[in-house]
Formats: structure tokens, C-alpha cells, sequence
């Protein structure tokens, strides 16, 4: 059973540390466990409950009535509600597509999107935020595995077919190589980068799911190449993301490292001076342009 710290917690649910701490105190909504130095840590219970709460307070539900709630009373109330698959930017249908598992009609309003206003704007602020949304929804035990897995995989196409469609006007220097580290499967992110990457121009080299840290090495080396980028969202082993960094660090003699992913942005203090951290298109062309 895996367990979080309140930063963990607060990343993964969107509710901040501090009203974490005040919920515990005023409603005894979480009993975190405490290590031998009173650190909190959170259960996949207590995950999951925050989860819950966060839909459940999009639905209009305050705080001080969720507390007298069970935990099996808070999931039954949102397994009956709807309004949590609202969203500014990600359209209600969106959802009932993937829920339904309706191929044609979830794979056609992406690309309708993508047509209006390009793929990165989609991936951005529509698939960004619904694929978010549907993880927590996953993790709160509304949805199965398989919803979740539908989507992805639809998505995963559309970027492996539009990075294969492009036609760069301007050729760069740089050889990037994309990987995923051992035990790291969600490669949306990751397949988003390389097309952002091809279509400026930059020479890509693509390695895909869960590729041993020393094959990166020795492909990085034979290879010549420049820059590396990764994605991390899974969670890991404690310290994994920090020796990650400084093995590859160490064994490329500092060439620089572009991560996205939630554990980068739990770490994102304790890298190596050259790992950056990049969540947007934007963020990775300035990384570029600003040397």
C-alpha cells in the first residue's frame, strides 16, 4: 500500500496543505499515520476520500456536511452526481464518450479541436485537464481502469499520427532523446513533447516506456546527443527521481535534462541544476531561447 506526505496529498487532490491540516483538526476528516520524527502520512483511503471531496465540493457540497459523511456515504453520493465532469475548457461530452467507451465520437471531437485551434492548444487546456480529471476520477473508484486506459490510448494515436504528419519549416542542431524511466508507463506527455520538438525542428530521438536508465546512457552516447527529455507522473520509490537525475547527470557529464510530470513538480527543488522542469509548449521553446 503506498503512502503520501501532506505535499503529495495536496498535489494529487488540488486542496492545499494548510486546509488539509485544518480538516483534520475542525472535522477529523483524515487520521494520518506519523513516522518516528511525527511526520504525516496519508493511506490510499485517505487518497481517495480527498479525491471524493474535491467532486463532491465542485458539486456544491460544503465541507462541514461531507465530514459527517462515511467514507462509503461520500462515495455513493458521488458515484449519483454528474456536475463534476464540467469543465471551462474540456466539454461534458468529452467525458460521457470516454465512459461510454465510444470510440468514434471521443476520437472526433478531439480532432474537430485540433482542426479549430491546433493540437497544442487541445492537448493544453482540454486534454491536459480531462485526462486529470479522469485520473482522479479513476482513483476515487467512479470509473474503471479500462475508461481511463480507452481515452489514453485514442489520445496516445492522434499524437504519434500528428508528429508523423509534420513537415518542420526550420532545421535545428540539437538531437533531443525522449524516454520513459524504468516502471513509467504514461507517455501522453511525453509523445506531446516530441511533437512539439519535431515541429520546431529539432532532431528526436523517440525510446518510448520504460527504458533502463543505462540503455539511455549508451544511446545518448553513441548517438551525439544534446539534450534528453523524460516524463515522470507514476509514483516512485523514495529518492528515485534524485538518482535518476544525478546517475544520468554524472554518466552524460551534465548535458541538459527537460522533465515534466507530477513527480517532477514534487521535486522539482531537489534536481540538479541541469534538469528543468517544462509543462507547456511555451516553457520549452523559452528554454531554448533564452540561452
Amino acid at each position: 500500500m503506498a503512502t503520501y506526505s501532506i505535499k503529495e496529498l495536496s498535489l494529487l487532490s488540488g486542496i492545499k496543505a494548510h486546509t488539509i491540516r485544518i480538516w483534520e483538526k475542525r472535522y477529523g476528516v483524515f487520521s494520518p499515520e506519523r513516522t518516528d520524527t511525527n511526520i504525516r502520512r496519508y493511506s490510499d483511503s485517505d487518497l481517495r476520500l480527498s479525491l471524493n471531496i474535491v467532486l463532491l465540493q465542485n458539486m456544491g457540497y460544503k465541507i462541514s456536511r461531507i465530514a459527517r459523511l462515511s467514507a462509503e456515504e461520500v462515495s455513493e453520493l458521488v458515484s449519483k452526481g454528474s456536475q463534476y465532469t464540467s469543465s471551462s475548457l474540456v466539454p461534458e461530452s468529452l467525458f460521457l464518450h470516454a465512459i461510454n467507451l465510444d470510440h468514434n465520437q471521443f476520437d472526433l471531437r478531439i480532432k474537430e479541436t485540433i482542426a479549430q485551434k491546433g493540437l497544442e492548444w487541445t492537448f493544453e487546456n482540454m486534454i491536459v485537464p480531462f485526462q486529470k480529471r479522469m485520473g482522479l476520477l479513476w482513483q476515487a473508484g467512479t470509473i474503471s481502469p479500462a475508461q481511463e486506459h480507452f481515452s489514453s490510448n485514442i489520445l496516445r494515436d492522434i499524437l504519434i499520427a500528428s508528429s508523423l504528419q509534420l513537415t518542420p519549416i526550420k532545421r535545428r542542431s540539437e538531437k533531443i532523446l525522449f524516454f520513459l524511466p524504468e516502471g513509467e508507463l504514461h507517455e501522453l506527455g511525453l509523445l506531446y513533447f516530441n511533437y512539439v520538438a519535431r515541429k520546431d525542428g529539432f532532431k528526436t530521438l523517440y525510446l518510448g516506456q520504460n527504458v533502463p536508465t543505462d540503455d539511455v546512457v549508451e544511446i545518448a552516447q553513441k548517438k551525439g546527443v544534446t539534450h534528453l527529455f523524460t516524463s515522470v507522473t507514476l509514483k516512485m520509490p523514495d529518492g528515485f527521481v534524485s538518482n535518476l537525475f544525478e546517475h544520468l547527470t554524472h554518466k552524460l557529464k551534465g548535458i541538459p535534462i527537460l522533465a515534466t510530470g507530477h513527480l517532477i513538480e514534487v521535486n522539482v527543488n531537489d534536481m540538479p541544476s541541469n534538469v528543468f522542469s517544462i509543462g507547456s509548449a511555451q516553457r520549452f521553446r523559452d528554454r531554448f531561447t533564452s540561452k
